[in-house]
């Protein structure tokens, strides 16, 4: 009776997961609730096998009369605090998918620290969650007293006689939690794969449970190698860029200097939501109509962790675990600091956040910064948001003057904070910024404001002019609009390049873009020559030679083109969809179109040449 009851929650969790989430699965309805409450029972029996097995066993093994009473309480406190603990992540997924796109897993508490220290505030915003986790705490403690006493004094008098039977079922209890364990008598152990397989697209991730998930991965996932192809048809599908014309803008300044600025959770849904829709980034959208901006661009991962790896080193967040916390955190890369430095550049990483915050300090030193410059080096108090760090227009102009003060040739990279949850603003703005229907969009329009009036002082200086601007955001946030709940949407961002005000002549500006084009498109404006590389990012100064650009989610890649989206998982078949035409991605193409083909070959190449490079230290080509 204790097990069904505690699968009857997992059960309800579910539901709630998929209601709360039901934006990002536009085309399932509640008809669907029987075939994942069915292929998720799979995954709940292992879950509670996992959490719950050694309760279950302490219960029945015959143990002498002296100590019943205390494995009795030994076994109810363990179940109660497995229980508790995995209802608890279960309800944490709920919210924390919006921003990850991801079940929960070990890598997921990469940030542990940081979310520690906001643990308060996260408890007060989330009261509803947190009151009803409460509940579901003591309805795990109610239930493991009520249930699992009386039978283990029940089946104590039924056997007290039979010490065989007890241990005979004691025996058969064990070999069925196995049984459970592994999911089934199949050849090898169930694993969060099969959901995908089972249900067919992303929306295997309802027939889960984080239970489940963060008990079968490791923070130390390793990758395996790929061999779709040998070493030269390897080299064949992932040729080298061709030459093109220089990049300059219609005065025909090269650019000397580079800032580059990571908005905090700035989705392009919020910058150019589209005609009709409200911008809450009204100076930034302004900007990008006045510089060269990418209508299709996407961050490599979901996870502000994942943004400077690929943004920096042309390195996407293709696994679960980030880069920095994997076990290729020491493999070689070649960050964009460490290019410019060889060139007479010295470069800043700045973040108005704690000093920590992130491993953003360590990943700066690891792709090549000179300085990092936090929280612990914002020289004014008072400016501190009480939560993270230091409010974004403070510690902006902080920027902007140090930028003043420092020799030519510099690179700075600025990473905001103030729209990040809480969504904090200075007491000063309450009520100057739009409220929006998201908790995030006020946040948006002070950190706007903050980076308008880093502009605007930027603007005055002497190197403004020399100086190339690039404005991306780390990933997406909340949504409210379909559109931005599909496969393409949840990484949809800004990107924006542009110098004295002015646009520069890109070949390709209607073509997919992302993060890892970032690196190899400044150092071909600078006219810095990078003889290693890695083989996932283009630089958007020259004609692209890909099909489009390859993004992962949750055990799917996608690879989007101008015209079309192909998807693949390794438990599944390929898709393909017409986009922007099919806008929501729910219309396959039957049969695969002729050029899913080479398209295909094209994904497993970059795939291969990811997992292979990480295993073997050799991302650089």
């Amino acid at each position: 009776m204790h097990a069904l009851v505690i699968l009857t929650l997992y059960q309800m969790l579910r539901l709630l997961f998929w209601w709360q989430n039901r934006l990002q699965f536009p085309d399932l309805v509640w008809d669907d609730a029987t075939r994942f409450a069915w292929y998720g029972l799979r995954f709940d029996l292992a879950a509670l096998a996992m959490s719950n097995g050694l309760s279950y066993v302490v219960i029945l093994i015959p143990w002498p009369r002296a100590y019943r009473f205390a494995v009795a309480w030994f076994a109810v406190g363990l179940a109660t605090c497995a229980n508790a603990l995995a209802v608890g992540l279960n309800l944490v997924d709920v919210e924390y998918y919006k921003f990850t796109g991801k079940r929960l897993t070990l890598d997921s508490f990469a940030i542990a620290h940081d979310i520690g220290q906001q643990f308060g505030q996260i408890a007060r915003y989330y009261w509803l969650n947190s009151l009803l986790l409460l509940l579901l705490w003591f309805l795990v403690a109610w239930i493991s007293a009520r249930l699992l006493f009386p039978f283990e004094s029940k089946y104590r008098e039924a056997t007290r006689r039979h010490k065989v039977g007890q241990w005979a079922w004691t025996l058969i209890t064990i070999a069925a939690i196995a049984l459970a364990m592994r999911g089934g008598w199949q050849a090898k152990p169930l694993i969060p794969a099969q959901a995908f397989a089972d249900i067919g697209g992303r929306a295997g991730v309802i027939s889960l449970n984080s239970t489940f998930t963060v008990l079968k991965s490791s923070s130390k996932v390793s990758l395996s190698e790929d061999h779709f192809f040998s070493a030269a048809e390897l080299k064949s599908l992932l040729p080298p860029q061709g030459a093109g014309d220089p990049v300059l803008t219609k005065d025909g300044r090269k650019p000397k200097n580079v800032v580059l600025v990571i908005l905090e959770s700035f989705g392009q849904e919020y910058v150019q939501p589209g005609p009709g829709k409200v911008s809450y980034a009204p100076f930034l959208a302004g900007l990008m109509q006045k510089g060269s901006s990418y209508p299709e661009a996407f961050a490599n991962g979901r996870r502000s962790i994942d943004a400077l790896p690929s943004i920096l080193a042309s390195v996407p967040a293709w696994m679960e675990p980030p880069f920095i916390t994997s076990p290729y955190q020491t493999n070689q890369v070649i960050g964009l600091a460490s290019q410019l430095k060889s060139a007479g550049y010295q470069s800043t990483f700045y973040h108005g956040g704690r000093n920590g915050t992130m491993f953003f300090d360590l990943m700066a030193q690891q792709f090549g910064f000179d300085h990092y410059k936090g929280a612990n080096e914002y020289p004014l108090s008072g400016d501190d948001d009480g939560q993270w760090g230091i409010f974004d227009e403070p510690f902006l102009q902080f920027v902007a003057k140090d930028l003043t003060a420092q020799n030519e040739p510099f690179f700075a990279t600025i990473f905001t904070l103030s729209s990040h949850h809480p969504y904090r603003i200075p007491d000063a703005y309450q009520g100057r910024f739009p409220k929006g229907t998201l908790e995030i969009h006020e946040s948006i329009g002070y950190a706007d404001y903050a980076l308008q009036k880093f502009y605007e002082t930027a603007r005055q200086q002497k190197w403004f002019a020399d100086t190339l601007f690039i404005f991306t955001a780390d990933h997406t946030s909340k949504s409210e609009d379909p559109l931005y709940e599909t496969s393409y949407g949840r990484y949809a961002v800004p990107l924006l390049f542009i110098q004295n005000d002015q646009a520069l002549t890109f070949p390709q500006p209607n073509e997919p873009a992302q993060h890892a084009d970032i690196m190899p498109t400044v150092l071909d404006l600078l006219g810095i020559p990078a003889p290693q590389h890695t083989p996932f990012g283009q630089s958007l100064a020259r004609p692209l030679s890909r099909p489009g650009v390859v993004l992962y989610e949750g055990e799917t890649y996608h690879l989007f083109s101008r015209d079309q989206v192909l998807s693949w998982s390794r438990e599944g078949s390929a898709k393909m969809f017409r986009w922007p035409l099919d806008p929501l991605l729910t219309q396959a193409l039957t049969p695969l179109p002729s050029a899913a083909d080479a398209q295909l070959r094209y994904l497993k190449a970059q795939i291969q040449a990811y997992n292979n490079g990480m295993v073997q230290n050799h991302l650089i080509w």
